[in-house]
């Protein structure tokens, strides 16, 4: 064997160790491939661009490693970007939908919803009247092109490109769509109470006053009173926060994390374990975890659940006042 075979054998047993060390980390295959996907979504997401090269370049590698079938979602995923670019490209391309002659150009990644990991929609934000409007007109391009198909928009997700001009400077930025949203209507009024646009947007206040952090380390907000905001034309150096704070307040995750994710999996068990409760009064864990095998765990896309999370399932039910436990049998409380 020559030295360069040799290279070649040792690079591929440092790269099964690696991947067999992640596996480790996370704990099974399943969960390794689960946390892949979110942070695929997270990238793809995060992007202004339709370039999918280098994930499809790791999604290979990660195939001869894992198999086609558990990455199936993730080839989905890739697909749609890829789609999204044509279907794009053939709307804006078609003059009889009027998108040119609009305020500001959209684009729009359309997503094969059941193949996309779950994301984090507490709440849905209400867009101003003027990009609404605009977002209605591609589905109405969309819907003539794709016949009976339409689209519902995510409108806390994307990225929104702004040229903000003010008395003495111009900022050209790059943020999400809630941040273009707050910045949006202190066009129409230069001082807002943070209560009264939240009401306006339909947002959390908590989440509203964490958001508006971001336009007062830039300088182009700030807070005269508690929770009052005006917008500044001129710049000044007082009030500015740190840029890292900016930094990690713009990087947060859209996706529900894989703990999220798998507590909404659980809560499917819930009612078939209410409906045997009601049923036989109480019941060991050992016979509820074999009757959720039998039911509710069959079928494509089942969720499974092994005995030790069932029992801390259980419990959290227990803490929680929604089950209770004597001796070593489960039963609902007395309503």
């Amino acid at each position: 064997m020559c030295s360069k075979d040799a290279e070649i054998i040792a690079r591929y047993k440092k790269k099964k160790i690696t991947f067999s060390t992640l596996v480790n980390v996370y704990g099974s295959q399943d969960l390794f491939v689960n946390e892949y996907r979110t942070l695929l979504a997270d990238r793809l997401l995060s992007q202004l661009n339709y370039h999918t090269e280098r994930e499809i370049r790791h999604l290979e590698l990660l195939k001869r490693r894992f198999g086609e079938n558990q990455l199936h979602y993730c080839e989905v995923m890739l697909k749609d970007v890829y789609d999204s670019k044509r279907i794009d490209g053939n709307i804006h391309s078609d003059t009889s939908y009027n998108l040119q002659r609009e305020l500001f150009p959209t684009s729009a990644l359309i997503l094969s919803a059941q193949f996309w990991p779950p994301f984090k929609e507490d709440w849905q934000l209400k867009l101003p009247s003027v990009v609404q409007n605009q977002l209605n007109k591609y589905v109405k391009a969309f819907e003539a092109l794709k016949g009976n198909r339409t689209l519902c928009w995510k409108p806390h997700l994307g990225n929104v490109s702004l040229e903000i001009e003010l008395k003495d400077r111009k900022l050209d930025i790059r943020v999400t769509p809630i941040h273009a949203t707050i910045i949006l209507h202190f066009q129409d009024k230069n001082e807002w109470a943070l209560q009264d646009l939240a009401e306006v947007m339909h947002a959390p206040a908590t989440v509203l006053r964490r958001k508006m952090t971001f336009w007062v380390s830039q300088g182009l907000l700030r807070e005269t009173t508690n929770d009052v905001y005006i917008l500044q034309e001129e710049s000044t150096s007082k009030n500015r926060l740190s840029t890292d704070l900016v930094e990690e307040e713009e990087t947060e995750s859209v996706m529900a994390s894989a703990s999220d994710q798998r507590e909404e999996e659980l809560q499917v068990f819930w009612s078939y374990i209410v409906g045997m409760l009601t049923n036989l009064d109480s019941m060991p864990i050992e016979r509820i975890h074999q009757m959720l095998k039998m039911f509710a765990s069959q079928g494509p896309g089942a969720v499974e659940c092994g005995l030790p999370e069932l029992r801390q399932f259980l419990d959290r039910k227990v803490r929680e006042h929604q089950l209770l436990l004597s001796g070593s049998f489960y039963r609902l409380p007395k309503s």
